[in-house]
């Protein structure tokens, strides 16, 4: 066996400018392209003339299959390299998005929807792998990563917003396809030799079987035996909330500041500056976990954020005030993910890290598939504003009762 073929143990090696470039890229990558699909979606719904109980469902569709298949995507990863898996989904990240502007039909948008979150998920799992395993014994790689994933989705707002209001709808989704191209060229320049995560060692890969590709119920038990470890149990909760934020910020926020009267170029420099400050959060986040346990500064990030941007009916039409509400929103957002990801890389063995990172998505696909619908129903029946009020309550109370679990139970979180 050559040197080419061995192993190479991440622990044992530095990673090289070129490796830590590809992975940045691969993040930012993908990460703007779920946001500029995220922003275009709702919009595309309204002119569609949709309900909000079905925007609710259109938004919550793209978190089902993930929602079930996101551990066995982490499996995969891990079983077979994370660089294939992210090229094979990549190529449906690129090809997918563009069908959005001839289907106009509600059923073809929910099989869109889904297909594309799918591709979505596993490409941003298989990017968080990536740095994950990079950055074991040089966090500031970690950091990085959710810098420029954060520099991806910072301009994607804006130019979604731009391209709606200025160009056809057809090449706003067709530019979505362009990125999803841009992020294949960046995984397939990731050197395989450096980065353990992308690659597993040929001797020991198992044979290629069409049946891999099915779930297996044991790779879900081994993945939910993680759970036992609390802290990968605290994140996969405190996760599956923080991404309710997001959600809200995707699809009934931008509605709301519609029906205020702005333009989606405006709404893009809404969120623009919300992912500006979400970078800045991400560099802000290892000075505070010098003086705060870092369990803490999730919680607490986490419990700003949400209460940042369900509060946002009571500011009513002040710009001004809304503005630093979603910027502070943004900034604990920022804070958390990078917290996130060493809470959980410290709690797993490398082996699992793909399968955590897995098992942590699909409690984010779940909360992201029955938030949407329950946000969706709340405004159809009670308005706008309530979805903001109810749930935003329900998920500042799952968030209390973890803190309780942090202060007073027998298993705490460990960073």
């Amino acid at each position: 066996m050559s040197h080419a073929d061995e192993p190479i143990e991440p622990s044992k090696q530095p990673v090289s400018p070129r490796a830590e470039f590809t992975i940045y890229a691969s993040g930012m990558l993908t990460d703007s392209q779920a946001e500029l699909i995220g922003f275009l979606i709702p919009l595309w719904a309204v002119m569609l003339g949709l309900s909000p109980l079905e925007i609710g469902f259109l938004v919550s569709a793209k978190s089902l299959l993930p929602g079930i298949l996101a551990i066995h995507g982490g499996v995969l990863m891990d079983r077979y390299g994370t660089r294939l898996v992210m090229i094979l989904m990549g190529i449906a990240g690129a090809l997918l998005p563009p069908v959005f502007a001839i289907s106009t039909w509600f059923p073809a948008l929910i099989l869109l929807q889904m297909a594309v979150g799918t591709a979505m998920s596993f490409t941003w799992i298989g990017a968080q792998s990536l740095a994950v395993e990079a950055g074991k014994n040089k966090p500031a790689i970690v950091g990085r990563f959710a810098f420029f994933a954060r520099v991806g989705v910072m301009i994607a707002p804006i130019m979604a917003g731009v391209l709606w209001d200025f160009v056809a709808p057809w090449v706003a989704f067709a530019v979505i396809g362009v990125v999803g191209i841009a992020f294949l060229i960046a995984v397939r320049a990731v050197p395989v030799s450096e980065v353990g995560a992308a690659r597993v060692d040929i001797a020991s890969r198992p044979d290629f079987r069409i049946s891999h590709l099915m779930p297996k119920l044991s790779d879900y038990i081994g993945a939910a035996g993680l759970l036992v470890i609390p802290a990968v149990a605290f994140v996969v909760v405190v996760s599956s909330v923080r991404i309710v934020s997001a959600t809200m910020q995707q699809s009934f926020y931008i509605i709301y500041l519609e029906q205020l009267g702005l333009k989606a170029t405006a709404i893009g420099g809404f969120l623009t500056l919300s992912q500006m400050m979400a970078a800045c959060g991400t560099l802000l986040a290892a000075h505070l976990t010098r003086f705060i346990p870092p369990n803490w500064v999730f919680l607490g990030a986490v419990c700003l954020s949400i209460f940042f941007v369900f509060s946002t009916p009571l500011y009513g039409d002040a710009f001004f005030v809304l503005a630093v509400a979603i910027g502070i929103r943004g900034l604990c957002q920022g804070i958390s993910q990078p917290v996130m990801y060493r809470i959980l890389s410290n709690a797993v063995s490398p082996e699992t890290q793909a399968t955590a990172i897995g098992l942590r998505a699909t409690g984010n696909r779940v909360a992201n598939l029955m938030l949407p619908v329950f946000m969706g129903a709340i405004a159809q029946f009670w308005g706008l504003n309530a979805t903001f009020y109810v749930t935003g309550t329900l998920m500042l109370s799952i968030l209390a009762g973890m803190g309780i679990w942090v202060a007073f139970g027998k298993a705490s979180p460990k960073s």
